[in-house]
């Protein structure tokens, strides 16, 4: 079970119209049926916020040239529950109070301005409906909203930016005209197509009076006419707010439907990216694999060269070591050499001596001879372990498989043979010396 809060103080053609007060404090006015329907007021709309339309008010009253004010707030008709009828229906009014205390405020404006002024207070559905009825039935020629809230204004502002200020703008009888306004400034003006005076009975008196319509039309002729007028054109506002009804009811549709289309097309929008985010997504995944592999090629390419490069520094090292043995090999036999040398030369002397002195009996020195054969040898050659022999007679020991030294009877480190030349020369000098 739902309950609508009534509609109080609302502006109808059909009955009275009650306004919540004036600013000079008099009584609520009635109005009846029969009043002229044309009012030359101007109509400032305002929102329920603290002086959120305080800039729309001032620029109205100081632009528009009007002598006389009406404060015009709808608020918004909420649905209660039953349950919380009775806490809503509190909350109401301390809604109503707030928006009379802020329509009060517009009000003391008005005074400070020295302006005539009243307020009205409206519950509809919905703020453009309210207004728009207000248009219809009070027949508003003059009024002043905003075109959006201040704190939105710029200035490259042209457009109407407040969806209650575009609705106004195209549903709202062509005899209005409209000045849409926002932070003090005016954004865009409705001008009025068409002016329609109408007259209406007053409630004193059973006659109507005559008076000139705007739009150049004779006066009427009698009161029966008049009435009849009347009765015309109560049905022809009738049916314009019904026209507008409908109209306001197709925009709605109409937005509704264009909703839906840019839902779908953002839907669409959305699905497309996503498609075009997973084909970007795959075409990442595919060139960071092609990439993985590349890397892995490389690694395995630096890994081949890596251990390529190895294997020739132990090469490298390898052959190193050899050739620093070789070359201490032959440092040493080059020191072995020299001592030989050395000898040789001593020998050289000792045989001079032995020459300077000759004995018949002349035994050939011990080093002449050659350890394996025990003879003079005629073609000594030095060994690895330092001792020189007849080189027939150690090449023999190595041909029958020995690899020890013949003195020593140590492993050789090798079996290379070295001419002792400086030890031939003594032995061949020594030979001559003897046979002489």
């Amino acid at each position: 079970m739902t309950l609508k809060i009534p509609m109080q103080e609302m502006v109808k053609l059909v009955g009275s119209l009650r306004l919540c007060g004036r600013d000079n404090g008099d009584e609520p006015v009635v109005v009846s049926k029969r009043e002229m329907v044309m009012d030359e007021k101007v109509y400032v709309a305002v929102t329920g916020r603290d002086l959120e339309n305080k800039s729309s008010l001032v620029w109205a009253i100081q632009n528009t040239g009007g002598r006389e004010f009406c404060i015009v707030y709808v608020h918004r008709l909420i649905q209660i529950s039953a349950p919380g009828a009775m806490f809503n229906e509190q909350k109401l009014r301390k809604e109503k109070e707030k928006a009379h205390n802020n329509l009060d405020k517009y009000l003391t404006i008005c005074r400070q301005m020295h302006v005539k002024a009243e307020k009205i207070y409206i519950e509809m559905d919905s703020v453009e409906e309210g207004i728009l009825q207000l248009i219809s039935q009070r027949g508003v020629k003059r009024l002043v909203m905003g075109a959006a809230a201040d704190r939105h204004y710029t200035m490259r502002m042209r457009d109407l930016q407040s969806k209650k200020a575009i609705c106004i703008h195209r549903e709202a009888p062509d005899t209005c005209h409209i000045w849409f306004t926002c932070n003090g400034y005016l954004i865009c003006t409705r001008e009025a197509t068409r002016r329609d005076n109408l007259y209406v009975e007053g409630t004193s008196s059973s006659y109507l009076t005559q008076s000139e319509i705007t739009n150049g039309t004779e006066s009427a002729a009698s009161s029966s006419m008049a009435k009849d007028d009347v009765q015309t054109q109560v049905a022809l506002i009738e049916a314009a707010s019904a026209k507008r009804e409908t109209r306001f009811e197709m925009s709605k549709r109409e937005e509704a439907e264009k909703s839906a289309v840019d839902a779908i097309k953002r839907a669409k929008e959305k699905e497309n990216g996503y498609v075009n985010e997973l084909k970007r997504r795959k075409e990442t995944e595919k060139a960071l694999k092609e990439t993985k592999e590349e890397f892995e090629k490389m690694r395995l390419e630096a890994e081949t060269r890596i251990a390529k490069s190895n294997m020739v520094i132990r090469n490298l090292q390898g052959k190193y070591s050899l050739s620093m043995k070789e070359l201490r090999r032959f440092r040493d036999e080059q020191e072995e050499l020299k001592r030989e040398l050395i000898e040789v030369s001593k020998l050289k002397s000792k045989c001079n001596e032995e020459e300077v002195s000759p004995s018949k009996d002349r035994e050939p020195p011990q080093y002449f001879m050659c350890p394996i054969t025990q003879d003079v040898m005629e073609d000594p050659y030095v060994a690895a372990d330092g001792f020189t022999y007849e080189g027939e007679a150690i090449r023999g020991w190595f041909n029958r498989g020995h690899e020890t030294s013949p003195m020593t009877n140590r492993r050789l480190p090798h079996t290379s043979l070295v001419p002792n030349l400086a030890l031939r020369s003594a032995i061949q000098e020594w030979l001559q010396a003897s046979s002489s």
